[in-house]
């Protein structure tokens, strides 16, 4: 999975990777996380307002039913808890 460019935070290597193929970011790891639950668990909101922006999927579930909220929570996210919350 290309979800280091999520949880490193690199918005750059990010676009580069995704831009031509927005539907990439549905695609979701063995317990069916996206880049979304990964971002938000190292709080890269840089990461989520950029798929935010092109419409993606901030409310994806993985497979115990947890969003990328969720996700922000259990490892303090606080500022992706923050921005989250306030879509």
């Amino acid at each position: 999975m290309n979800f280091k460019a999520a949880e490193k935070g690199n918005l750059e290597e990010f676009i580069r990777l995704y831009r031509f193929d927005n539907l990439r970011l549905n695609i979701k790891d063995g317990k069916g996380r996206t880049v979304s639950h990964q971002a938000a668990a190292k709080n890269r909101v840089n990461i989520l307002e950029h798929i935010k922006s092109i419409n993606g999927d901030l409310n994806c579930l993985d497979n115990a039913g947890s969003t990328p909220l969720h996700y922000a929570v259990e490892n303090d996210s606080f500022e992706t808890i923050e921005f989250l919350l306030e879509m």
